[in-house]
């Protein structure tokens, strides 16, 4: 049978003078009194290190060695303790790479989240892309062209409206936008057994004299099948949508045939020329993979590593993840403008500049079209960073000169800073490395700015319904967007989805589980953090709730929670809404201490333990421990005296004014909106 209560023997830790308490399982506990009288001895010396030894204690001997010995607390006895869990205002080494998302457990539900029902789209033109199935293609085909789509009813959208049933053409890419004659092309598709193909929008017979412009680019699609949709037909579909997908590479095209040009004559008027495509045909586009067909771009299926700042798959391999570098800034380099390259005006290159090193920087200026005698601030910019970041992938070409003439070589420019970064990982003596980190700064990385993730992952998008100015999809946040969002905006997001019943059910148990957690954190007062807010920058009071919401979304029960004053910082509305999330906790099944001086939270706890009645050597007994009426019945509790008004702190009558006003100018960072106070 479960213990109705934790009893604690004679606990002497610390100041503790042999108290001895029995505490209500299941309840809402409140450790008070006078800072130093020995709450936080009890709560978190004695009971949470007795839990955790015990747990310890309970692994295997092999599991023991490596997690090492725990002392036991200096008490006598403890019966009824559960597994402890201690939510402390701790915020020293933390790692950068934890975030408000990782730490409440969100980031992950997201990652899952995108994974399954995010839009990929194209990275270089961000069209929207998917891969589907070949039932799903023949469906969709059915749906748009088949005897089912009626006038004004067509859910495939191929612009078939007032035709019960179309004569289709299904077609596989094997050319896009490139040049060439294609007669050995030609060839094989006929050796293969194709007889038609559709170039530049024409369609011709394969062995037609098919005399194409060499310098001119050309789209070229195989014609699988020609075929009316019904219902007879779907069997012979499925047919040539596989075909077409394995003879397209995954891509197959479905055309309908009016308005298509023919060469059925087996003349063509004109040599490399094709009939224009008519206005009127409306056809669409498949693939079976994650793939661009206008970009011809494929991507491997999205994952939920894909969106992990953590994993190589879906970090900036630029920055590692971090979403910042600490790199050489061209403002730190050149201190003095006003000189030449040549002085040097980059100031790490202290030497003279070698015969060798100095053909290369002409070499590079004279390809760009200036002058290195010039001074730094009167270059261009297309000059200056030629200089610092290099010319890319531009082949230049160099001149050494030397006794018995002019030698030319060619090659690319990394630029001056790179020459710095490799001097910066060479070097092994720390001064050296201190020398150049003069020179470095920390800013945002210059792929991903700041996002953390490669550039797959930040095209796949939720539909949110928003509309985007700067993109070609224009609904849908990714996931950096959506973590750099306050909670409330994200929580609101979230609820707003615009999600197809498929989309709905997937996703179902994931946004129970997002939106939970996003809850708790709104009602814990903490609506303004972002869920990529780095944990290092905060404060002990937000770790501590960031952390409890974290532990109920776990959905633990049977457990010991001891928290250190959680109210702390925190507004009274925001405080009532702490309160309730420790209700939920206590309801859950669980043990609930929390050490603090609130009002609020003595008045809402189950039991209340009063420590005292000084600090230091002069606490450590329990001056009175029951519920609120024994508290404030008991005359040495100076907490009960204050809770029953007998005591009171007086509001003075007139408070000092300050002679000099100070003014905060207008500022932005972490969770400082801008705001102008006095």
């Amino acid at each position: 049978m479960e213990p109705e209560t934790i009893e604690i023997k004679n606990a002497r830790e610390h100041n503790l003078r042999s108290v001895s308490l029995s505490l209500p399982r299941n309840s809402l506990i409140c450790f008070t009194g006078v800072s130093g009288s020995g709450k936080s001895s009890l709560a978190f010396d004695t009971l949470y290190a007795e839990g955790q030894r015990r747990y310890i204690e309970s692994l295997s001997s092999y599991a023991r060695q490596f997690m090492g010995q725990m002392q036991k607390p200096d008490c006598d006895l403890i019966t009824g303790l559960s597994p402890a869990i201690a939510i402390q205002q701790k915020t020293t080494g933390w790692n950068p790479r934890s975030t408000v998302g990782t730490v409440t457990a969100i980031q992950d539900f997201l990652r899952v989240l995108f994974a399954r029902i995010g839009t990929q789209h194209c990275t270089k033109c961000g069209r929207p892309i998917s891969a589907q199935s070949v039932e799903q293609i023949v469906a969709s085909i059915m749906a748009g062209f088949g005897e089912a789509s009626s006038p004004g009813r067509n859910p495939g959208g191929f612009g078939t409206e007032g035709r019960g049933t179309v004569r289709l053409l299904v077609l596989a890419p094997v050319a896009r936008g490139q040049k060439g004659e294609f007669r050995d092309l030609f060839d094989d598709l006929i050796r293969a057994g194709y007889v038609r193909a559709r170039v530049d929008g024409e369609v011709v017979a394969l062995r037609e004299d098919l005399a194409l412009e060499k310098n001119r680019r050309h789209d070229i699609e195989v014609v699988i099948d020609r075929l009316t949709v019904h219902a007879q037909s779907r069997s012979r579909l499925a047919e040539a949508v596989q075909s077409a997908l394995g003879v397209g590479k995954g891509t197959l095209i479905i055309a309908p045939m009016e308005g298509l040009g023919t060469g059925g004559s087996g003349t063509r008027k004109k040599k490399g020329t094709s009939k224009p495509r008519s206005s009127k045909v409306a056809e669409k586009v498949f693939s079976s993979k994650y793939a661009c067909t206008h970009c011809d771009l494929s991507f491997e299926p999205p994952s939920p590593q894909l969106f992990s700042f953590n994993s190589p798959t879906g970090m900036c391999m630029t920055c590692d993840g971090l979403g910042e570098l600490f790199d050489f800034d061209p403002d730190l380099l050149v201190p003095d403008p006003t000189l030449n390259f040549w002085a040097p005006c980059i100031a790490p290159m202290r030497t003279r500049i070698g015969k060798w090193r100095r053909h290369i920087y002409q070499g590079v200026a004279k390809a760009i079209g200036f002058d290195l005698k010039e001074p730094w601030s009167k270059l261009s910019k297309k000059a200056r960073d030629a200089m610092l970041f290099g010319t890319g992938d531009r082949h230049i070409t160099y001149s050494w000169r030397w006794s018995g003439g002019v030698w030319k070589h060619g090659g690319t420019f990394d630029g001056v800073i790179e020459e710095l970064r490799e001097k910066y990982r060479k070097a092994k003596a720390s001064f050296v490395r201190e020398y150049y980190e003069k020179y470095m700064r920390r800013g945002p990385c210059p792929d991903c700015q700041g996002a953390r993730l490669n550039h797959q992952a930040l095209a796949v998008r939720l539909p949110t319904g928003g509309k985007r100015r700067s993109s070609v999809c224009s609904k849908g946040e990714n996931l950096t967007e959506l973590c750099a969002m306050s909670i409330a905006d994200a929580h609101e997001t979230i609820d707003k989805l615009t999600l197809t019943p498929v989309q709905q059910l997937i996703a179902e148990e994931v946004l129970k589980e997002i939106r939970a957690r996003l809850e708790f954190l709104l009602n814990v007062g903490l609506h303004y953090l972002t869920l990529d807010r780095t944990a290092p920058t905060l404060s002990g009071g937000e770790l501590q709730r960031i952390r409890l919401a974290g532990q109920i979304g776990s959905g633990l029960v049977g457990v010991l929670y001891i928290l250190d004053e959680p109210s702390i910082g925190l507004h009274a509305r925001d405080n009532e809404r702490l309160l309730e999330s420790l209700i939920k906790l206590r309801d859950m099944g669980n043990t609930v201490v929390v050490v603090e001086h609130d009002e609020a939270t003595m008045r809402a706890a189950d039991h209340i333990v009063d420590f005292g009645p000084g600090p230091g050597v002069r606490g450590g007994k329990v001056v009175a421990s029951g519920e609120m009426r024994d508290i404030v019945q008991t005359k040495a509790s100076l907490t009960g005296r204050y809770l029953a008004g007998g005591e009171s702190i007086a509001i003075p009558e007139r408070r000092p004014v300050p002679k000099r006003r100070t003014t905060r100018k207008s500022k932005r960072q972490r969770n400082k909106a801008g705001e102008n106070a006095n």
